[in-house]
């Protein structure tokens, strides 16, 4: 049996001028990845390793953590550990799912655009998987929460981030037969495409997870899609499974 992951929702973080953090959460697909973990602890005794990703700018730990962590806790910060008015926008819901805070790991765009940058420059990858890397490369690629660099760092599309975000929520289990549910919800900075191509990113540079994207409406309804096992013989610039179809369908409806 698959050891489950779970990635509930991609939320966004901005520190103000006057030290408080704005907070624009996606909290119908946290509430749904905790759903689907109390579901899993209640049927098998353990609860799955659960995350939730945050876009922001800046580096992460010096605007969203609190003070006093160690080292190893502001590499991997738990949800409870970040700001407080971060924790105040998720700790009721998690409270009434009963699943603490301490237990979801927080995964940031910071983190995510250093394991980018250390691909780029050390792995010999094809022209093809560089280029959807890259925002060059991606026609829609003009996010800005995906496609703004630095002058030291390339701009990098949504994809790129997305399976960044993709790969540390699996990455944190140790067994090899791994499922990772991402709930997620199409706002502005976190739109359908960009999980569709992060799915086939994460595949393409040979990541053996199984991923299944599910889509949660405003209303809290997941519209649940297929497994996508790693297909080492399909090519990397086809959809692996009918379910990116229906969730690309979807994205352009909205549009």
């Amino acid at each position: 049996m698959s050891s489950v992951c779970i990635l509930a929702g991609n939320s966004r973080l901005e520190l103000k001028e006057d030290a408080s953090v704005a907070v624009q959460p996606q909290l119908r697909a946290f509430e749904a990845g905790l759903s689907l973990a109390g579901d899993i602890l209640a049927e098998t005794g353990n609860l799955p390793l659960l995350s939730v990703a945050f876009d922001h700018r800046g580096v992460f730990r010096r605007q969203f953590l609190v003070p006093g962590l160690t080292n190893s806790q502001k590499r991997h910060p738990r949800l409870s550990q970040l700001h407080p008015d971060v924790v105040a926008v998720f700790e009721d819901s998690a409270r009434r799912l009963g699943i603490p805070l301490e237990q979801v790991l927080a995964i940031h765009e910071d983190s995510a655009r250093t394991q980018i940058d250390h691909l780029l420059n050390t792995t010999d990858l094809s022209w093809e998987i560089r280029s959807r890397m890259t925002a060059a490369g991606e026609s829609d690629a003009a996010m800005p929460a995906c496609s703004v660099g630095s002058d030291n760092r390339p701009r990098v599309t949504c994809a790129a981030i997305t399976s960044a975000y993709f790969r540390k929520a699996s990455s944190i289990a140790q067994e090899s037969d791994v499922l990772l549910e991402v709930f997620f919800e199409d706002t502005p900075w976190s739109r359908v495409l960009a999980y569709v191509r992060g799915l086939q990113l994460t595949h393409s540079l040979g990541i053996a997870t199984s991923i299944r994207l599910n889509l949660v409406d405003s209303d809290g309804t997941v519209q649940r899609g297929g497994i996508i096992p790693c297909r080492a013989d399909a090519p990397a610039h086809q959809p692996q499974g009918r379910h990116h179809d229906s969730l690309r369908e979807a994205y352009l409806s909205r549009q």
